[in-house]
């Protein structure tokens, strides 16, 4: 029984009938062509640019800003501008964008390590990016921008202990 099974395994390993299912186009498995559109042209997509540049932190906001927005107790918002929205371009131009009341669409932004401005709107509209490079007027000029900031630990002298 056992030399029947290993020799149906060494047939089948030995034998050209199998590596029609692995045979490799490019770099990919060939897909099967009942799963194939007939007009839209298949194309390998990289997860990693899939937000076109405009997820992660900008690097001048420093190497540790993820690391410092982490702790949420820390955080706190400044006016950045009025009238205008962040106007990052790119697939995907805000991390969230949608009907939020305002506390939540802050809250939102506190959560996420990569958020930096939050954008209201008086009609409940929130849109939370990770850079503000670039701004355009907001359709609606009830547009506020907010920087998200780290809370600042230190009062008056009080870090560096009185001296210059």
């Amino acid at each position: 029984m056992r030399w029947a099974l290993c020799w149906s395994l060494l047939h089948i390993a030995f034998s050209k009938q199998w590596q029609h299912a692995w045979r490799q186009e490019g770099k990919h498995l060939p897909v099967d062509p009942a799963n194939v559109h007939p007009s839209k042209k298949m194309a390998h997509r990289n997860s990693r640019t899939a937000g076109g540049g405009t997820i992660g932190l900008p690097l001048a906001m420093g190497w540790d800003a993820s690391r410092l927005f982490a702790d949420e107790a820390n955080i706190d918002y400044h006016p950045y501008s009025t009238g205008n929205f962040c106007n990052n371009g790119g697939k995907v131009p805000f991390l969230v964008e949608g009907l939020f009341e305002p506390g939540e669409c802050v809250s939102r932004c506190t959560r996420a390590h990569n958020c930096a401005f939050v954008t209201l709107y008086r009609n409940g509209w929130c849109q939370l990016g990770s850079k503000c490079l670039q701004e355009s007027p907001a359709g609606d000029s009830s547009a506020m921008t907010y920087a998200k900031v780290v809370k600042s630990v230190c009062k008056d002298e009080e870090c560096w202990g009185g001296w210059d």
